[in-house]
């Protein structure tokens, strides 16, 4: 999904922070990294799937 729209993924993780909980991330060679929070590691992935969509969805309507 990712790869269609932003070109080739160079990372993605996941890692618990002290403050603000578990934090997923996506990196890109052309284009920004992308970031999100959850309670669980299950919701900061889930969460940085639905900002992705909303991206591309935001991308495809213009």
């Amino acid at each position: 999904m990712a790869i269609e729209h932003f070109g080739e993924v160079r990372f993605v993780g996941i890692k618990k922070h002290k403050k603000i909980g578990w934090v997923a991330k996506i990196q890109f060679d052309e284009f920004e990294s992308l970031v999100a929070e959850g309670e669980s590691a299950e919701d900061a992935l889930r969460n940085l799937r639905k900002r992705l969509k909303k991206i591309i969805d935001r991308y495809n309507m213009v």
